[in-house]
């Protein structure tokens, strides 16, 4: 395992990553707008988004034992080529009429593909990385994540407000391409575990290990894991729907400007990784929760210019700036909490728990996402109570956690 940081493997995933991610991000950002246009219901838009995360919630744990299982590498080669066919796939049979039901199978897919390769990249870093760079490479891999999040949907926005969707998923399904034929390059350290027995008992006897590591040995950070999941049922919920249904369909503005939005959140992100580094022996475990409570209060401003009854471009800039803040939070809890779990974790068990804490964290997604579908649309008039309502629970619920952080951090 290399001492530097930025190691030949280690530095071909990251850009393998931004490639991938970028086709995502536009991929994603091209079909949301595209139910959202088409529709104009934050309830129908909420509903969609929902059933697609549902398969990376229940499949995200065997995407665990078979990243522990299988070579990541190939994992990911395999996926990305996976994904690169279905951009084509779409593409090809994208119209008006079959555009809400072959968006929504076509997310559900691509669910089931980040199922499996999100627990393969994750889980890579710990095997590419002494453990002293652990909170440093979690934290390029985040800011990776946010560098394709912040050029996609700017691009995206662009290509969309002049071309419409088609020209996005091509440009989506290159990018996978180019994904999987780097990571043809990277080697990840690989030690086939013992599979004498059927492949249902390897599943069976996976889980139970797991499982029991997780509630026996590693009690607090299940707890929190837990709770993290209510948080963003609430939080992200808010995010994910509210941004696009807010930009879009209630202030009545261009997709470059949603577009610009969602990627000057997404350099919130890169400047939340940026400062982990800087913070990795300075912020201390029990003071986490404070990022929680801190992003949920950024909702108030929000909720206060619709409340004051502020003008279109004023709404805005108070969303954009405060979703940005929101994200700068967001992404300096999580990669502090992924690199302590990492810490605490056996490599044979790495692939299962970065799995487990991806699946306890967005099983509230689905709900959340539906929910504020609905009450964004029953509350369009009056938007500031959900948003305040929402930055009220999510104090409470930092709050709460703050004897968790305690013990953990002792």
């Amino acid at each position: 395992m290399s001492q530097k940081l930025f190691n030949r493997d280690f530095t071909l995933v990251a850009i393998g990553q931004l490639i991938s991610l970028f086709g995502n991000a536009i991929l994603r950002f091209a079909l949301a707008l595209y139910v959202l246009d088409a529709t104009g219901s934050a309830a129908v838009f909420g509903t969609v988004t929902a059933i697609a995360v549902i398969p990376t919630i229940l499949l995200s744990p065997f995407g665990g034992i078979l990243s522990d299982r299988v070579n990541r590498r190939n994992i990911m080669v395999s996926l990305d080529f996976a994904t690169a066919a279905l951009a084509l796939g779409l593409g090809l049979l994208l119209s008006e009429e079959n555009a809400v039901a072959l968006i929504t199978v076509t997310l559900l897919l691509l669910s089931v593909i980040q199922a499996c390769y999100t627990p393969s990249v994750n889980s890579s870093v710990p095997l590419l990385q002494a453990e002293g760079n652990l909170v440093k490479a979690n934290a390029v891999v985040s800011q990776v994540s946010m560098l394709a999040n912040l050029i996609g949907p700017v691009l995206g926005g662009v290509l969309y407000g002049f071309f419409g969707a088609m020209p996005i998923i091509l440009v989506s399904g290159v990018c996978f391409f180019l994904s999987a034929v780097l990571e043809l390059f990277i080697h990840i350290p690989f030690q086939p575990l013992d599979a004498k027995t059927g492949i249902l008992q390897i599943v069976k006897d996976d889980l139970r290990e797991s499982i029991r590591f997780m509630t026996r040995e590693q009690p607090d950070i299940l707890r929190i894991t837990l709770m993290i999941a209510v948080y963003s049922l609430f939080v992200v919920s808010t995010i994910t729907v509210g941004l696009p249904y807010m930009v879009r369909t209630v202030l009545g503005l261009s997709s470059q400007l949603y577009g610009a939005a969602e990627g000057l959140m997404a350099a919130a992100g890169i400047a939340g990784g940026i400062a982990s580094g800087f913070l990795a022996d300075r912020l201390k475990t029990g003071r986490l929760y404070w990022l929680l409570v801190l992003s949920g209060a950024a909702l108030v401003p929000v909720g206060a210019a619709f409340l004051l009854g502020c003008g279109p471009m004023t709404c805005y800039i108070v969303i954009t700036i405060c979703i940005m803040a929101m994200q700068l939070l967001i992404a300096l809890f999580s990669i502090f909490m992924l690199s302590l779990a990492q810490s605490r974790t056996p490599s044979h068990l790495l692939g299962k728990m970065t799995a487990y804490i991806m699946t306890l964290t967005m099983c509230a997604q689905p709900v959340g996402q539906a929910l504020y579908g609905v009450l964004f649309d029953r509350f369009a008039g009056s938007l500031y109570l959900p948003l305040i309502a929402t930055a009220l629970i999510a104090a409470a619920i930092g709050l709460a956690s703050r004897g968790l952080f305690a013990r953990l951090e002792q």
